[in-house]
């Protein structure tokens, strides 16, 4: 069984470059201390470079 708790799993995907939504990133955020959408910049595979990777739902 699961435990509960305010730490949740979420999926970062790529917004920008021709491959927007391809790359996936898996990380964990504190939903008591972080309300709004996580973003942050991370590296694309296909572009070679970092791009703004936003939570998705």
């Amino acid at each position: 069984m699961a435990k509960e708790g305010s730490r949740v799993k979420i999926k970062l995907v790529s917004v920008e470059g021709p491959h927007k939504g391809k790359s996936v990133y898996v990380s964990t955020k504190n939903r008591i201390n972080t309300k709004e959408r996580l973003e942050m910049k991370k590296y694309c595979k296909w572009t070679k470079q970092h791009v703004l990777h936003r939570e998705s739902k």
